[in-house]
């Protein structure tokens, strides 16, 4: 399907499918070229001879993930999945009697159009990082974090694109035209990568924090379990006390005097019960139980 933007005035012709957009190149210009190259490839592309413009600005869209400019001054070719509406151009119709202005305005559209897929896509990740805060998960977590650091290097190559095209003021985008609207679009891309890169920062805080959480948990666990072992080592040698004494007692020799005492087996076990007594005293003051 062709459409022509703004009853033609623009002099381009726009394309959906790859396939016609390259037959209508090599048909006007007699070149040909491999498109789909460039549609594989995960950074903008810029290519520019005396006759011609060619760029690839990315989207952060699914259903426009790219758009192909064939730029030159006696009628240009565009590639993407949804054309501009007729009145993103009406703004800059003044611009079409001066030279290259029509392929200038093309470029600035497309880009205005790429610009806002970035925009929205970077609002989408918001509520998604807020529900990450309230409710942590460690594999969602490295998915946001491996679609931000995407999105980051995207941003970034596209803002780079946007001054390249400012500084090196390729003719058949005379950014000076519109210098303005120029520095509106780079001002705005430098402010998503701003938030972009405070919304990574904002993952790894809350990563820090879960992690923090998750040691002081881990250290009061392991303070419980000191805890429950000093007492039960405690125990065990309260226990120990009157094992090893009665043992005594269950020996067999022949000579066992205090066997024949009336007091001796009384003055054990008070013996018993006093060290016993004293243990726990001690146990409890340097706090064991």
């Amino acid at each position: 399907m062709t459409t022509r933007p703004n009853n033609g005035r623009t002099d381009a012709v726009f394309f959906d499918d790859l396939a016609q957009f390259t037959k209508a190149v090599e048909a006007a210009t007699g070149l040909t070229l491999d498109f789909g190259e460039l549609l594989q490839l995960n950074t903008n592309f810029v290519e520019q001879t005396d006759q011609y413009l060619i760029l690839n600005v990315k989207e952060e869209s699914d259903t426009d993930p790219t758009n192909l400019l064939f730029l030159r001054a006696e009628g240009s070719f565009i590639f993407t999945k949804r054309p501009p509406r007729p009145e993103a151009f009406r703004e800059f119709e003044r611009l079409y009697s001066r030279p290259f202005g029509r392929t200038t305005v093309l470029a600035v559209v497309l880009i205005s159009k790429a610009l806002l897929s970035y925009k929205a896509r970077l609002d989408a990740l918001v509520p998604a990082v807020r529900e990450l805060d309230q409710n942590f998960d460690q594999a969602r977590y490295r998915e946001l974090l491996g679609v931000n650091d995407r999105l980051q290097d995207r941003l970034e190559d596209f803002h780079e694109l946007l001054v390249r095209l400012q500084e090196r003021a390729f003719k058949q985008v005379e950014t000076r035209y519109l210098s303005f609207d120029w520095n509106v679009l780079i001002t705005e891309s430098q402010t998503l990568l701003d938030r972009l890169r405070r919304r990574l920062n904002s993952l790894r805080e809350i990563a820090r924090d879960q992690e923090l959480k998750a040691s002081t948990e881990l250290n009061r666990r392991i303070e419980h379990l000191n805890v429950v072992v000093r007492r039960l080592t405690a125990l065990t040698i309260l226990v120990a006390v009157p094992t090893a004494i009665s043992s005594n007692f269950g020996m067999n020799f022949v000579h066992m005097p205090e066997l024949q005492r009336v007091w001796a087996y009384p003055t054990v076990v008070g013996g018993q019960l006093l060290l016993i007594v004293a243990m726990l005293f001690w146990f409890r003051k340097v706090g064991w139980l």
